[in-house]
Formats: structure tokens, C-alpha cells, sequence
């Protein structure tokens, strides 16, 4: 099953010759099914028939959460006894005592590798410098791909850093055409040239050929370079470089490569990460040993924690947004092997489980168009949608960049919320292919922030509660939700990191309903969602329209927020009609013009 040391093609299976192709039982499809059916009243019962339910869902999350723990440890496990007996024969004897004659003799399989491609766009210099330095004490990382998404003279600082890190055994190579553009004309030429013939090909077999097309095309794009990959002094650090397009044209581009080079050299694993992102030397190792032992397992991410947290305010409410909420969420539905996303800065593939993938993932349309806003979802929906189970290594860290600004942390929250939405709302077919678990957190995830939204919208021209809210449910969740943080949540706090605790609970979920209404509202919308770190990038002025669109809901949200705050108020005071009023334009007013300041104003 793993990779072996030796040299020699003939030794390995040709990663993307091995069928990655997977279907999932129609009798497991309808247990599903009735599996999700049982989610809802489920859901219901945890939320309209509580006092607290707050505080129930949250400890169900922790339960969850729990058995994820215990789950990844168990694929740990086996991955230890499926290595090399002499290779745990010492720790074991640490352990249990030297006497272990009672156990019998474990396959002889060797050490786990596995490849970096690690992608990006006008990147600040000194943070990619870091992020490449990190992959040096990455254990199991034995090449390190970098794509950069541009090819003019602002693109150059990222090459140069590339070359000052990786001074030895590297090469840089410029890809004429972005394979993601040759991927879609030779499959739509191959579609065409089959019609005439009358001998029509399934839309599997147009995409194999546009697959075979492509990895041929940068077998001997490598072999034109002679960077000789696959002898023992070869090039290990490879930078590819193509005409800018967007976060998914550099992607595919990088992962063809991938392919090819891992079947040079024998290896089964690929880690993917993004140009700000820094790895710990046990980030790609433990990632990978969490599903390397389980052939159904096609990917795994892990945890991740934020570098820049002491950048400003921003950055240090989003630490420990991180800290708090995503450890927890993001574990909801893993548990059962289906997590729902593997974030675009720590995520490993097993390689066989790319071919198949790769071209409907790039050619994937919605809502009537082309969508590039949600390549990494989209990637673990096609993942999931084929039956591979999709792990989350809550326990392992990867530390990456969050935006110094709100207005930047709220474009970032809504690219991601569209993302989510169109592969929760618009791929219906992967909950009857995976764990009901995945539906009861897309129900959690999709209706709990409308909802809220709607209810406070309804009382702001109302004066009615849909939903009533009560402040000591909503206090004994912020309780449990620290203490069980502190105890369990790997990334450590920090006395600094305290104090930023209970803010961030209010910085994170008060934009939450506002952001999820206008990300469903503008899910087409797509680009790199926030602006890249370079001086270069980060000079140039939005205009004040597009300001508006991409933040502008953020004023409009507050000012509803604030006007139904004074409109509470108002109520419990007794304040007569006149006095509310003014109560409540005023709260609007003041509570709109903050958010404006803060967002739009500052640009």
C-alpha cells in the first residue's frame, strides 16, 4: 500500500493508471437516505423543543467532536502496525514490555513520502519566503511543487523567492497555456469529432481523454526541461509558472504536475497548500497517516490555527475565532469520514483518487456559468460524491494567514459562505452517497444562520419574536464551549489569546446571519475573494461601487442589528411610539455609519 524507497518506475503503480473510480451500494444509498430523513425531526427536536438549545446543540458538537478524536487515532493505529516490525518493535516494548511474542508478524510496508504543491498569486515576499522555508523540516515531504498564478513582471518577486529558498536541485518552467484551458478545448474538440461520427462518449470518457491529453503534455513539458526527476540527484523543488487567471486555473495546472511527477517517483500522497500558509514539521506526516491506511479514504485536512495573530484587532479576534468555533464545527460530520470541506491551505489526496475528479471539478458549472470561488469544496464534494471518505485530523496544526482589515475578513467570510452554499444546496446526490452525519451539519450550517436572520428582520418591522433567544442558554454555551477548548483544542492559548475570547464570540457570530443571506444572494459571484499580500496589489483602490457590493451588506446588517437592539430596548422600557422611533433611527443610524467606517470608509 505505501511508497517504497527504491528506485525505479517499474517498482510502483502508475498513480493516475490506477483506477480511483468508487460507487457507492444502492442498498447503502437508501439507508442514507432514511438516514437523513431521521436528521430532520432530529435537528428539530434539539432546537424548537428545548429550553436550552443552544447549549444541546453545542454539546452534541462536542460529542461529535469526540468521536472524531477517537476515530483518527484508531486510523493512526493501524497506519503504526502496518509499518515495518522493526520500525515499532522499540516504542512498543516502551510501552507493553519487551515480551510482545503474542502478537503475529505485520506486513512488511515501508515509510510514507509524499509531495508539496503549494500554490499562489502576488504573494508578499516575506511570507513566502516563510511558507517555503517551512517545507524544509516537513517530515515525509520529498518534492515541493510551487504554482504561481501570473507570469508578468509583478510575478517575478515570487520566482526570485523561490529561487533564493531553493537554490539546489530546482528548476522553474513556464507553461505556455494553462492546462485547465487546453483540458476544456480538447475535450469539447473530442466531444465534436465523436457527434459526427455518430458514436457519442459519456461525459466519464471525455474527461479521460482530456486527462490522458494532459498529463502527457506535462510528462514532456518535464522531459523537454531534462530535469531528470525520477535519478536519485534530480530536481526536487520544481516552480511552474502561467498566464493569471484564478485560484482554480493554478490548481489544476499544479496537480496535472503532481500526478506526473509522483509517478515518477513512486509516490501515493499529495499535500496542497496556499503561498501564505506555514506548515510544522509534523503537518504533512500526520495529515497523511490518518488516512494512509484506509484504501476508501481519498483526503484528509487538518486543523488550522492562525501566523498573524498579533498583526492587529482583526487578526486577533480571528485567532481566536479560530481557536473556538472552526475546531469545533468543522468536526461536526468527519466523524463518519465525510468531512464536508478540506481547506485550501492543509490538505492531503491519496493521488489515486485525482483522475477521476480533476476535469469535472475545473469544468464545474452552477447557476448557469462557470464556478471558480469554490475549488476546495468543490473538490471534497466530488470526492464524496464517488465514495471516498474525506477524513479531518483535528489534532494536527497548519498555521496560515488571516486578513489584517474587516472589510478583508468579511470578503473572505463571504467567498467562503458561497462556497458552501453551492455544494450543499446544489449537489443534493452526495447525502444519499455519504453519512447522514453530513446532512445533519449542512442543516446546522444552511438553515441555524437564516433563521436568526430572518427573525431579527421580522422583529425590526414587526415588533414580533419568531424565535426567542435567551441570554443564559447563549452564556452557558460560551462556558462549556472555553473551558471544553481549553482542555481538548490542540492549538494552546495563550494568556494574550484570553482576553480576545469572548469578543470574538460577538466579532464572529453578529455578521454570521448578514453574511450568509447576501453570500446566497450573490453565489455566482466568484475571483480570488481578497487581495493578495504583494505592495503592488495591496496599492491599488476598489472602486467605490464595488466596495459597495462586496461589504455594503455589512452596513445595511448592522443597521437592522442596531434598530432592532433599540426596538428590544424600547419595548421593555415601555417607551411610547415617538420615543422608539427615535431610539431606533438613531441605533440604525450610528450603528450603520460604525460599519461603514470600519469597512467601506477605510478602503
Amino acid at each position: 500500500m505505501f511508497v517504497n524507497n527504491r528506485p525505479g518506475r517499474d517498482a510502483y503503480p502508475s498513480a493516475f493508471l490506477v483506477s480511483g473510480r468508487r460507487s457507492v451500494p444502492i442498498s447503502r444509498q437508501f439507508l442514507n437516505f432514511l438516514g437523513c430523513l431521521l436528521a430532520l425531526p432530529v435537528w428539530f427536536a434539539t432546537t424548537a423543543h428545548t429550553r436550552f438549545p443552544v447549549t444541546l446543540d453545542f454539546i452534541i458538537t462536542i460529542a461529535l467532536t469526540e468521536l472524531n478524536r477517537f476515530v483518527i487515532e484508531g486510523c493512526r493505529s493501524t497506519f503504526f502496525f502496518q509499518r515495518p516490525r522493526d520500525d515499532w518493535q522499540e516504542e512498543w516494548n516502551e510501552k507493553v514490555g519487551p515480551d510482545a511474542s503474542h502478537l503475529e508478524k505485520q506486513p512488511e510496508t515501508l515509510e510514507i513520502q509524499c509531495m508539496a504543491a503549494i500554490v499562489g498569486w502576488r504573494e508578499d515576499p516575506s511570507l513566502y519566503a516563510r511558507a517555503l522555508e517551512s517545507y524544509k523540516s516537513a517530515r515525509s515531504c520529498v518534492f515541493v511543487l510551487c504554482g504561481i498564478d501570473g507570469d508578468e513582471k509583478e510575478d517575478q518577486d515570487m520566482v526570485d523567492v523561490f529561487n533564493k529558498i531553493y537554490p539546489k536541485r530546482s528548476a522553474v518552467i513556464h507553461v505556455p497555456e494553462p492546462l485547465g484551458d487546453v483540458a476544456e478545448r480538447v475535450r469539447a474538440r473530442a466531444a465534436a469529432q465523436n457527434r459526427q461520427l455518430d458514436r457519442p462518449l459519456s461525459d466519464a470518457e471525455l474527461d479521460a481523454v482530456a486527462m490522458r491529453y494532459c498529463l502527457e503534455l506535462a510528462r514532456g513539458l518535464l522531459t523537454q526541461h531534462n530535469l531528470r526527476i525520477a535519478a536519485p540527484d534530480g530536481v526536487r523543488h520544481l516552480c511552474l509558472r502561467q498566464r493569471h487567471m484564478h485560484k482554480k486555473g493554478i490548481m489544476f495546472t499544479s496537480y496535472i504536475f503532481s500526478l506526473v511527477i509522483a509517478d515518477m517517483l513512486g509516490i501515493e500522497f499529495l499535500w496542497s497548500s496556499d503561498s501564505d500558509t506555514i506548515v510544522f514539521p509534523d503537518s504533512l506526516e500526520r495529515t497523511i497517516n490518518t488516512f494512509a491506511a484506509d484504501p476508501e479514504a481519498g483526503g484528509a485536512s487538518s486543523g488550522l490555527i492562525v501566523h498573524n495573530d498579533q498583526e492587529t484587532t482583526v487578526t486577533k479576534l480571528a485567532s481566536a475565532v479560530y481557536w473556538g468555533e472552526l475546531y469545533l464545527t468543522r468536526s461536526t460530520p468527519a466523524a463518519a469520514g465525510t468531512s464536508d470541506c478540506q481547506s485550501g491551505p492543509s490538505t492531503a489526496f491519496r493521488l489515486a483518487a485525482l483522475p477521476d475528479i480533476l476535469i469535472p471539478w475545473y469544468l464545474q458549472r452552477a447557476l448557469g456559468k462557470r464556478m471558480i470561488v469554490n475549488e476546495d469544496r468543490h473538490l471534497t464534494t466530488n470526492l464524496l460524491l464517488r465514495g471516498w471518505k474525506v477524513m479531518f485530523a483535528s489534532d494536527v496544526l497548519t498555521a496560515t494567514d488571516t486578513p489584517t482589515t474587516m472589510s478583508r475578513w468579511l470578503k473572505q467570510q463571504v467567498r467562503w459562505a458561497r462556497a458552501t452554499h453551492i455544494e450543499s444546496l446544489l449537489h443534493p446526490r452526495v447525502y444519499v452517497t455519504s453519512h447522514p452525519l453530513l446532512f445533519y451539519g449542512m442543516m446546522k450550517r444552511e438553515f441555524g444562520p437564516v433563521i436568526g436572520a430572518v427573525a431579527i428582520i421580522w422583529f425590526f418591522f414587526t415588533s414580533q419574536s419568531l424565535v426567542i433567544f435567551s441570554g443564559r442558554d447563549i452564556l452557558i454555551r460560551i462556558v462549556i464551549g472555553f473551558c471544553y477548548n481549553l482542555l481538548r483544542n490542540p492549538d494552546r492559548l495563550t494568556r494574550r489569546g484570553i482576553a480576545w475570547v469572548i469578543p470574538s464570540v460577538f466579532f464572529y457570530y453578529i455578521p454570521l446571519p448578514g453574511v450568509h443571506l447576501w453570500s446566497i444572494m450573490t453565489m455566482g459571484a466568484d475571483g480570488w475573494g481578497t487581495t493578495m499580500r504583494a505592495s503592488s496589489e495591496r496599492a491599488r483602490k476598489e472602486t467605490l461601487r464595488k466596495a459597495w457590493f462586496e461589504t455594503g451588506f455589512f452596513v445595511v446588517w448592522m443597521g437592522l442589528l442596531g434598530g432592532a437592539a433599540a426596538k428590544l430596548i424600547g419595548i421593555h422600557m415601555d417607551w411610547v411610539w415617538h420615543q422608539r422611533m427615535a431610539a431606533i433611527a438613531v441605533s440604525s443610524a450610528v450603528a450603520s455609519y460604525g460599519a461603514w467606517r470600519i469597512t467601506i470608509g477605510a478602503a
